[in-house]
């Protein structure tokens, strides 16, 4: 006889988001992530390209335990989240998870990897309307709350203060993520990320003091902004 506990509906969720979550992090890491091309050095600069960490070297045991761990305890975290938004929170607690994890390790947030976080989370907010029967507009409104929050970040990256196009787009899908909890927990999400960033960026400055760096003062903001969301849940 199968216990009451497994089948209930909330255990079941939690399941099937740590689950989907974990597939596409892991997928992402182990089969996407090594075969990013590198930098142009032309672009950013021998000196950085030199002090990068090859994108095929990021596949180590603690990087794939740390990822696993975080995105196996998010997915689960997706179930309270509303219905319609779920699947796009899966995205963003498994491919968009191995994404800043190569930012942090790299201070790079890659296109190609984008570009397939981003087709994932297009299509996982369709599906998740289209399944729970709620307003196909939904995703429009997410992708419009998304744009808005990115504007201060590209204001800043246009006065070329220290934080790279990458940013930009990462801040978007915070906002369109976000915005699935509604308006306050969208506002909150984005404050957390500044609050986060702000805790990232003097803690890096410490640790560097006593450890010096290749990268200078340059850190990976990306974790800040996969932060703010989850922020904005705990506080809904």
């Amino acid at each position: 006889m199968i216990p009451d506990a497994i089948l209930d509906p909330a255990a079941l969720h939690a399941a099937l988001g740590s689950a989907v979550a974990l597939g596409l992090a892991l997928t992402h890491l182990l089969i996407l992530v090594p075969r990013l091309p590198e930098p142009d050095p032309e672009e950013v600069g021998g000196e950085v390209v030199a002090a990068k960490p090859r994108y095929r070297d990021l596949v180590t045991p603690p990087r794939v335990a740390a990822v696993a761990i975080l995105a196996i305890a998010a997915g689960a975290a997706c179930t309270l989240v509303p219905a319609h938004g779920r699947a796009l929170w899966w995205v963003w607690a498994g491919s968009v998870l191995t994404l800043v994890a190569v930012d942090q390790a790299t201070t790079f947030l890659p296109l190609r990897l984008w570009r397939w976080s981003l087709a994932e989370g297009i299509a996982a907010a369709v599906i998740g309307v289209l399944v729970t029967g709620s307003a196909i507009i939904e995703p429009l409104i997410w992708a419009g709350l998304g744009l808005v929050a990115s504007v201060p970040f590209w204001l800043v990256w246009r006065l070329r203060a220290g934080i790279g196009f990458g940013d930009v787009r990462l801040a978007a899908g915070t906002g369109s993520v976000a915005a699935v909890l509604g308006v306050d927990p969208w506002l909150v999400a984005l404050m957390a990320s500044a609050l986060a960033g702000a805790v990232l960026g003097v803690a890096s400055w410490l640790v560097r003091r006593i450890r010096p760096s290749p990268w200078g003062s340059a850190f990976g903001y990306g974790p800040a902004l996969w932060l703010g969301p989850w922020a904005a849940l705990a506080l809904a």
